[in-house]
């Protein structure tokens, strides 16, 4: 109702909402006032009342299609290509970028086949015990802020999703505490128009005496509080995802090597071929979410130039079983800052009762798994300092665990762009239907499930799901490698 909520209905918001939208895009509102019929037809909509949905007379129909000539996309654009016509997919990865872009393509009509080498879905980076999805902020709300912003938001949606359809548990599989963020090495900084109170109050906004209290934290304690953020297992998010009708899961299918060739009926496809060159599987479409074993495939599918310049980042995190004392000097919420803690959440496998995870260390270039034993003592170590710094009430509480003869760290290699931006897009000109959906880094908690909804956005030109600056900062095609 315009009465009730005027910005809803603004002509900034209007305006905004044309922005996004490409001449035939329709659009429907229980709103029949004609303050926004008027509105939306100065921006361009053609608009007719329709019958109504009870309890409402009248609904809103709308469609895009203005006397002027729209401006062209800004964003990156698909392929030059004829209206895609869902069919056949083979997603190669199944972790959250995997398991991502499976489920963005299913909903669209996709028959999806996850391939992964393992004996098990997430069986790499995706293993991680418990991660954080969370916003960043910064005071001119940069780029990453702004993404980390609409990752955060279309997480939470998913997770609340994959719920109600029975798939994950809240509480069990993911919780959205929100998270505090501690400025240990440079205090949090809100953008400047977001005074208290004000419009990113449902974002983050300054941590409360209540709220550094319970992290053992002074008053004075450089911290902000985000609202719309939580923990995850990421395992079980892939899980839930690949669960979807539409997808199928191969494991033990390592592919070494993709070949485009065409089917009797003349439609090319792509066939993933193992290392004796046996037949694993074919598809019209290919996404590699591969992580670190990005190159190698693309070297020897398409030649040593079609490597992208990607970084392995291995990462090691400290985890135990709760004792009564370590739970006494958990903070009730994950806390973010000079790396992570989430503070209770169920341990996978068979630990017996709920833990809590301190990381992650950041370890360019080192890809050896499982690290050594000198290796996991330094992670140990690592971690302890970093939680000393973050949580000192916490620390003091652990201090026996880290102290103690090292125990093994859980451990897993991501990978990175050179800008730390997820990649997302066509690999080549020269290579139609082959997509790539990787480089997630260290969030790729918040950031995956983002991804893969702009990757099938991309593959269908449809709107995208965020700001087309943003979808073009994560475009592939930035790496100028096209060939």
């Amino acid at each position: 109702t315009p009465e009730l909520n005027p910005d809803l209905w603004s002509a900034d918001t209007l305006r905004a909402l044309a922005r996004h939208c490409r001449r035939g895009t329709q659009l429907s509102t229980w709103c029949v006032a004609r303050t926004v019929r008027d509105g939306l037809a100065q921006h361009g909509f053609q608009v007719r009342k329709v019958d109504g949905v009870r309890p409402k007379r009248h609904n809103l129909h709308a469609v895009f299609d203005p006397a002027w000539q729209p401006r062209g996309p800004r964003g990156p654009r698909a392929q030059p290509q004829e209206a895609i016509t869902p069919r056949r997919c083979m997603v190669l990865g199944a972790g959250i970028a995997g398991a991502a872009a499976a489920a963005s393509l299913s909903r669209r009509g996709w028959q999806v086949t996850v391939l992964d080498a393992a004996d098990a879905p997430a069986a790499g980076a995706s293993a991680l015990p418990a991660g954080l999805f969370c916003p960043h902020v910064s005071p001119d709300d940069s780029l990453l802020s702004r993404l980390s912003r609409d990752g955060a938001r279309l997480t939470l949606a998913q997770l609340q999703m994959l719920s109600g359809q029975g798939l994950l548990q809240p509480g069990t599989d993911w919780c959205d505490t929100g998270v505090l963020e501690h400025g240990v090495e440079a205090a949090p900084r809100l953008p400047r128009d977001w005074q208290s109170p004000g419009p990113g109050d449902h974002w983050s906004r300054p941590a409360s005496a209540d709220q550094l209290s319970a992290a053992g934290l002074p008053a004075d304690a450089p911290a902000c509080w985000h609202v719309q953020a939580g923990w995850v297992r990421p395992a079980r998010l892939v899980q839930a995802q690949l669960a979807l009708p539409g997808v199928r899961w191969q494991g033990r299918a390592c592919v070494a090597r993709l070949a485009r060739t065409d089917t009797a009926g003349g439609a090319p496809v792509w066939q993933a071929l193992d290392a004796q060159g046996n037949l694993l599987a074919e598809a019209e479409l290919v996404v590699l979410a591969l992580g670190p074993a990005t190159n190698a495939l693309l070297e020897h599918s398409l030649g040593a130039q079609a490597a992208w310049p990607l970084q392995p980042i291995r990462g090691q995190v400290s985890w135990d079983v709760h004792t009564p004392a370590s739970a006494q000097a958990m903070p009730p919420f994950p806390v973010n800052g000079h790396g992570n803690l989430v503070p209770a959440m169920p341990l996978p496998g068979d630990a017996a009762g709920p833990g809590w995870v301190m990381g992650s260390t950041f370890e360019r270039d080192q890809t050896a798994l499982p690290p050594s034993p000198e290796d996991q003592a330094a992670a140990h170590a690592a971690n302890g300092a970093k939680l000393a710094q973050l949580l000192p009430r916490t620390y003091q509480g652990l201090q026996g665990f880290f102290d103690a003869p090292p125990r093994a760290t859980w451990g897993a290699v991501r990978v990175a762009s050179p800008d730390r931006l997820p990649v997302v897009g066509p690999v080549s000109d020269q290579a139609p239907g082959l997509w790539a959906l990787t480089a997630m880094g260290s969030r790729g908690l918040t950031l995956s499930l983002l991804c893969g909804e702009l990757l099938a956005a991309r593959l269908h030109d449809e709107p995208l799901p965020l700001d087309a600056r943003l979808a073009a900062a994560l475009a592939s095609e930035r790496l100028g490698r096209r060939r």
